[in-house]
């Protein structure tokens, strides 16, 4: 069985697109369906149904596809065991969710590049519900998100770490001195959140809802910073995770509120799609973007 096939494989059951595959690979669309064929009659089994110009996965191809991902990726390591970060080349797609971006990113770009010199990087920073379509899309190679844990068979985490989510305001706030807030207590104030997809603020909008609690913000951005930012001009509240309010909390510039019966995390996480071959170097990144962000877990 040869490792080409499999990397072939790979390919269309990602495009789910012979011509697709066959212009990625910079193979003729009929050596790509030749290298199904034999990967085919070598399993004896056929992986792909083709009705009219639809392709989908046989269930002997999704039974493949994990086994089939850990060969090449397998591969891939051998043919790089004797290469450096300074060797390695090419170019990674990476996305990352602004309140990350802002909070390590120009730090964990710089330490990159000081240790795969010849990567090219091609960063995106956008929503978390954006990032993980382009995945799915094949459009980038590796994102790092703060989500709900994610589960199932469409994804490989990397790594994952839980990250607190809290609402804050400024310390001239009535709210700002009282060891205890009712969810209700904060039910009809100016709230500032995060744009409707992302999941803290789902996260927070549900809890509230359970408790039929109206929580309609004045103002939604993709900016947690922004978020932030306001609060400390304003007597507003917004719902941010904890690492981007950090130091203005410690500085005395914001404070966290303590709201009854609210304990909201998310996962800060390194994710590829499960067909995505975790090449070094993406392993490289999601290695670095771990060590970086572990102190903003809590």
């Amino acid at each position: 069985m040869e490792i080409r096939n499999l990397k072939t494989f790979l390919k269309v059951a990602t495009l789910k697109n012979f011509t697709s595959a066959a212009k990625e690979l910079g193979y003729s669309q009929a050596n790509v369906s030749a290298q199904i064929k034999q990967l085919e009659e070598e399993l004896e089994a056929p992986l792909f149904n083709r009705i009219g110009r639809r392709v989908t996965l046989t269930q002997y191809a999704e039974e493949l596809l994990p086994y089939a991902l850990n060969i090449v990726s397998t591969a891939v390591e051998m043919e790089n065991l004797l290469h450096s970060g300074e060797a390695l080349g090419g170019t990674v797609r990476v996305g990352m969710v602004e309140s990350l971006f802002h909070a390590i990113g120009e730090d964990l770009i710089l330490e990159y590049h000081r240790r795969f010199p010849k990567v090219t990087m091609d960063i995106v920073v956008d929503a978390t519900s954006v990032l993980k379509e382009r995945l799915r899309q094949d459009t980038l190679d590796l994102a790092f998100l703060i989500d709900d844990p994610l589960t199932g068979s469409e994804w490989q985490i990397f790594y994952a770490a839980p990250a607190k989510v809290v609402a804050v305001v400024n310390p001239d706030h009535p709210f700002a001195h009282k060891k205890k807030i009712r969810p209700e207590d904060i039910s009809g104030h100016e709230l500032v959140m995060m744009e409707p997809s992302a999941p803290y603020s789902v996260g927070f909008m549900n809890s509230m809802a359970k408790k039929h609690l109206d929580t309609k913000p004045f103002l939604t951005l993709q900016s947690a910073d922004i978020a932030a930012d306001m609060v400390q001009r304003e007597n507003l509240i917004a719902v941010i995770p904890y690492y981007t309010a950090a130091s203005a909390i410690e500085a005395g510039r914001l404070v966290a509120l303590d709201i009854v019966d609210f304990d909201l995390t998310q996962d800060i996480q390194a994710v590829l799609h499960r067909d995505k071959v975790p090449v070094p170097q993406l392993r490289g990144f999601a290695d670095l973007f771990r060590e970086m962000t572990e102190p903003l877990s809590r």
